[in-house]
């Protein structure tokens, strides 16, 4: 449980002038994700700093990770990184695949204990560090977009910082439900008018569960968990939601609604025997063999083996899909096995004990999502967005670059909402009172 500090105590009474020092920072750190480093992998701006946070914190031996959910993420993530080493070893993978592997989960690691340290449990500073990733996506598109940023401006450039702002906006203590679920549908037609559906459908499906949450909040009000029926019944929502959201798709998308270049994306992915359930994410066909072939231990950091991915594109053309043979003479001499998934991709190049770790920040998650938070809960809105968000990425999108300062900020915003008692989430205001947490004031 977090305890509250006194309503009576103004703002600056309750925050000394080095902690507003802190608030600055936390959000400049991610500001600077426009600068990168480019040798072997790409380091960006943030982690250079968070590394020299770290660096420093350490020293003053001020790191503190003392709940027991901050302890597990530390320990199973320690343990994806020896298994990540382990396997390396085993696999004799080459030096500059190994150094971006080990680099990616130490980086991951680290991140997360400086902004736990620093954000844990402090939704003003949580706010802030989500307007400077507002701030840095935007920098980042206009000073060092990347090819895919140049190719679709909305999917890889602006759409990430302009959605996470629309839910930072609508997390003000001065917004009512009636807005934030408004607005959480309209940036998801967005979404899904301007190409990237998942995010489109991650907003639909947050506005549907902030509905739900308002009603549920009313009705079971002296639980701090839903009971039984409506935990059923909120399941049988987000299902219908998502299977919504997919029928929408389809049909704007086939009716040519969405633009000729997504019909024809459509109508690719939808070309074989299992539709657009399969041929949406038709990685599964690779990496699900190599996983069955080394379960235990991974196939190497940036594991690459093109018996993987022929197996993939003739499975493809067995069930018909016409995008079977879209592949390019580049990926086969590459070999690199197909995965675009946290938690695969981890279980691929690590082994076991990286599906392990992912798989516990999947659970950890969902349960968040399945508590009741009293309507008053100013992070509710974006802490919905990022759960479901997560939820996705975990089986869906790929681990590596910006995303090592966006995760682990994900995942210290729903330690904070989850270890957050009903009753004392409801005081939670944004330039008022102010939630402590239950460790030492950095």
């Amino acid at each position: 449980m977090i305890p509250a500090e006194s309503q009576g105590a103004t703002a600056t009474q309750k925050r000394p002038g080095g902690s507003d020092l802190i608030d600055l920072l936390v959000f400049l750190v991610p500001c600077l994700e426009f600068f990168q480093i480019k040798a072997i992998g790409v380091l960006f701006g943030p982690e250079l700093l968070l590394l020299v946070i770290l660096i420093f914190l350490a020293f003053r031996m001020r790191i503190r990770i003392n709940t027991r959910s901050g302890k597990t993420f530390m320990i199973l993530c320690s343990l994806w990184l020896v298994a990540q080493c382990v396997t390396d070893i085993l696999r004799h993978s080459a030096f500059r695949d190994y150094a971006r592997g080990w680099s990616n989960i130490g980086m991951t690691l680290g991140n997360f204990a400086v902004l736990y340290t620093l954000l844990y449990g402090r939704p003003r500073r949580l706010i802030f560090y989500g307007w400077g990733l507002v701030v840095g996506g935007l920098l980042s598109f206009l000073i060092s977009p990347d090819i895919y940023a140049a190719s679709d401006p909305w999917k890889f450039g602006i759409g990430f910082p302009v959605t996470l702002a629309t839910f930072l906006f609508v997390s003000r203590s001065t917004c009512r439900s009636s807005l934030q679920i408004a607005l959480s549908l309209t940036i998801g037609v967005i979404n899904i008018g301007l190409g990237d559906r998942s995010v489109g459908g991650v907003c639909l499906v947050t506005a549907l569960y902030l509905f739900v949450s308002r009603t549920m909040a009313r009705k079971t009000a002296e639980s701090p968990k839903l009971k039984a029926k409506w935990m059923l019944a909120f399941a049988a929502l987000i299902i219908i939601g998502f299977a919504g959201v997919l029928w929408a798709y389809q049909f704007a998308a086939s009716a040519g609604v969405l633009g000729e270049d997504a019909r024809v994306k459509y109508e690719n992915q939808s070309s074989g025997r299992y539709g657009i359930l399969l041929g949406g994410r038709v990685e599964m066909l690779g990496y699900l063999p190599a996983i069955y072939d080394s379960p235990i231990f991974g196939h190497g950091s940036w594991a690459k083996d093109p018996t993987y991915l022929i197996a993939e594109h003739q499975a493809l053309a067995l069930m018909g899909y016409s995008t079977a043979d879209e592949v390019s003479p580049e990926d086969f001499e590459e070999g690199l096995i197909p995965t675009h998934s946290y938690l695969f991709g981890a279980w691929v190049d690590a082994g076991v004990l990286g599906a392990i770790f992912w798989a516990w920040v999947f659970v950890l998650d969902a349960k968040t999502l399945m508590r009741v938070y009293p309507p008053t809960t100013v992070l509710l809105p974006v802490m919905s967005y990022i759960g479901f968000e997560l939820l996705w990425d975990v089986v869906f999108s790929p681990y590596g670059a910006e995303v090592r300062i966006i995760f682990p900020f994900y995942i210290v915003m729903l330690m904070t909402c989850s270890d957050m008692m009903p009753s004392k989430a409801a005081m939670v205001m944004i330039g008022g009172a102010k939630q402590r947490p239950a460790q030492a004031t950095v």
